[in-house]
């Protein structure tokens, strides 16, 4: 059984992706430094941590309750919406400097972290063991399905 756990992996995989856009980024403010925003390490930092802390919350609900994995993992999926649409409204509505390069990025840096979380939490949940499944007698089966009780007692 693989020992390495879900967190470190994907801290693995997020630390690797971070620095191949922060080299892509640093390529596209040299010779577009008109569409980048200034910042763009802090923001990249920022979207990282984020979804450090997320999976790390998914992680801990996985270990207690595996069963629930699907649930948390659309709860922090709405989390972390949440928190990237407060942090576009402030910075889009209060500060407005750079608002369009600021948007561009931060809508760059959310695609590529959400495909990456994406894969990697399928890949994760496919590699969870699988455990059988009750079948859930519907209405309309039960009432074709005889009861044995009933057979013995019209004999």
């Amino acid at each position: 059984m693989n020992s390495v756990s879900p967190v470190r992996k994907y801290t693995r995989n997020l630390l690797i992706t971070g620095a191949v856009l922060m080299v892509v980024s640093s390529l596209a403010q040299h010779f577009w430094s008109e569409n980048m925003y200034p910042l763009w390490p802090i923001l990249l930092l920022f979207i990282i941590g984020v979804q450090w802390l997320l999976f790390g919350f998914i992680s801990k609900f996985a270990q207690h309750k595996p069963a629930t994995l699907l649930k948390q993992y659309q709860i922090a999926k709405y989390a972390k919406m949440f928190i990237y649409m407060v942090v576009l409204a402030i910075y889009v509505f209060a500060i407005r400097t750079n608002a369009m390069a600021f948007l561009l990025n931060f809508i760059l840096y959310y695609l590529v972290f959400t495909v990456l979380e994406t894969w990697f939490v399928q890949r994760w949940m496919n590699a969870l063991p699988r455990t059988p499944e009750k079948k859930v007698q519907t209405s309309s089966e039960a009432s074709e399905t005889p009861n044995p009780n009933t057979q013995e007692e019209q004999k």
